[in-house]
């Protein structure tokens, strides 16, 4: 068996290459008001669109580990200033990093902010259900082509990018096809994701770990018995 094996225990992010958000303010004057951090995350999806925050108030929660708190922080996404947002989730993942003020000026700067996105604003009806409409008409006499092929599309926002709304824009499509795919473009769609497609992570059970049987015994003996 090899000396050099790696062994990971407990849950360990992968993807993680920083500190926890509360760690790094709390080495800092008046809890890092006035500074800029950001995400290795954002980082490595958008490299050249710079993502970061400025902290305005942090109010850290005091818990044993610095997992816990509220920060208060005028926030650019990809070169885009979204206002002032209150930060609550996430912030106990060891991704944040301090940007120190002699980088400030060039991690700032952004030639090329992320644009508008435009998405359809109807999708084509599934030729099925364009038929069962045709026929419903001639059967009450109703005029088969006054029947509609399209519909309005009411876009379901992930809570993921829930913050970019005012930057999506839905418009009529250039070109209609018989397949919304065929009229969405795609490098908008991937644009979302950046430079990593997203993947399922299951969640770890939190608690101590105990045994839980899957099968009741009482109930296994009254099957049993002979009817």
């Amino acid at each position: 068996m090899s000396s050099n094996l790696i062994r990971f225990v407990g849950n360990h992010d992968i993807a993680s290459e920083g500190k926890f958000l509360f760690e790094i303010l709390s080495q800092l004057r008046n809890f890092g008001v006035g500074r800029l951090v950001t995400k290795n995350e954002w980082t490595r999806k958008w490299p050249n669109n710079p993502s970061y925050m400025k902290i305005l108030r942090a109010e850290p929660g005091m818990d044993r580990w610095l997992f816990e708190g509220k920060v208060y922080a005028e926030w650019v996404f990809r070169g885009k200033n979204l206002g002032v947002y209150e930060f609550s989730k996430d912030l106990n993942r060891s991704d944040w990093q301090l940007v120190h003020k002699h980088q400030e000026n060039s991690f700032t700067s952004c030639a090329t902010p992320m644009q508008e996105m435009v998405l359809p604003d109807s999708f084509p009806l599934p030729p099925l259900q364009v038929h069962l409409s045709q026929k419903s008409a001639r059967k009450n006499g109703l005029d088969e082509k006054t029947i509609s092929r399209r519909a309005p599309l009411a876009l379901s926002i992930d809570p993921e990018f829930e913050h970019l709304k005012p930057f999506i824009k839905q418009e009529t499509p250039q070109s209609k096809s018989s397949s919304i795919y065929d009229e969405v473009d795609k490098n908008v769609l991937l644009d979302l994701y950046g430079n990593e497609l997203p993947v399922k992570v299951e969640a770890w059970n939190a608690g101590p770990a105990a045994f839980q049987p899957r099968f009741n015994a009482t109930v296994m003996r009254v099957e049993e018995q002979p009817k």
